[in-house]
């Protein structure tokens, strides 16, 4: 008997929607979103200016970083479970004291508890960076103790449905330990991802609130595209808008062909202004300054 393909997960769903027909922009801002949920208005600015690349503006230098596989949290597959057996050596985090373990039951319940300002939000913090919450946030360095790469590491070990502990040195870094993605850490800002108390569904399974956050980064783009186009208007020359020069005229017709991107050099005289010029001019000034009949009549 033929085995039955597995069905997409919903990430794996939004994953292929994202590879047909989207824009970078938008696969950049699913990227983000999956990361670390709604994007921050940081987040929002560059998604703006690779908007605008997209849409031909070459003064953008930014790239997109696609969503891809490899951002989307690892299935261990049928049968198997991962969970995390015990976290040390954790390096340049806070101000955590060195060579602490922190050891987690596999079957039950473990419980940290402690003072203000012990720790457990340091810790918290790497967890939720190193299994890719959603809402991950940033990890604080510690200044007095920095790691020598630059970046939080630790050594976390992780349990398998066969009994197995295989320890796992992570380092904060971009697709860092796939196999971490597949521990679920949720904490009261992974809960804003998944609470919305302003929808009438109060909770909704994982991955299904990004399509609304896509849709919300959206609107906010086009908000600050209008606001940006309002302004350009303003600076606008009303003259374009009725134009005071004849359209066959050759000045008229380079005149309203004028766009962004124009040689403006083609309208340049070919020729300095001379005085003769200026005298020429102020003589024209002067008899269209004239009465018209007066002016026939002479």
């Amino acid at each position: 008997m033929a085995k039955l393909k597995k069905p997409k997960t919903i990430i794996e769903t939004i994953l292929a929607w994202s590879q047909k027909d989207r824009p970078d922009w938008q696969r950049d801002a699913l990227r983000r979103i999956v990361a670390s949920g709604t994007p921050n208005e940081g987040d929002i600015n560059e998604l703006l200016d690779l908007c605008k690349k997209g849409h031909g503006d070459n003064s953008v230098i930014a790239t997109a970083e696609l969503l891809e596989e490899k951002h989307l949290p690892v299935d261990p597959g049928e049968g198997e479970s991962i969970g995390l057996a015990s976290m040390e050596t954790v390096i340049g985090v806070n101000q955590l004291a060195p060579n602490q373990k922190l050891e987690f039951q596999i079957d039950g319940l473990s419980i940290i508890y402690g003072a203000n300002g012990s720790g457990k939000s340091g810790y918290v913090r790497v967890l939720k960076k190193a299994c890719r919450a959603r809402h991950a946030g940033e990890i604080m360095p510690d200044i007095h103790h920095p790691s020598p790469t630059g970046n939080a590491k630790a050594r976390l070990s992780i349990s398998k449905s066969d009994g197995s502990i295989t320890p796992i040195d992570w380092e904060d870094k971009p697709g860092s330990n796939p196999e971490l993605s597949a521990i679920t850490v949720f904490d009261k800002d992974c809960a804003s991802v998944h609470l919305q108390k302003k929808n009438e569904v109060w909770f909704r399974p994982f991955g299904l609130d990004i399509p609304d956050d896509l849709a919300s980064v959206s609107i906010r783009l086009k908000d600050k595209l209008s606001f940006e186009r309002t302004q350009l208007d303003q600076l606008r020359n009303p003259a374009f808008d009725n134009p005071i020069w004849s359209p066959v005229s050759t000045i008229g017709k380079a005149l309203s062909s004028l766009k962004d991107d124009s040689d403006l050099s083609v309208l340049k005289p070919k020729k300095e202004f001379s005085e003769a010029d200026e005298a020429r001019l102020l003589e024209l000034q002067a008899d269209l300054g004239k009465d018209p009949a007066k002016a026939a009549a002479a």
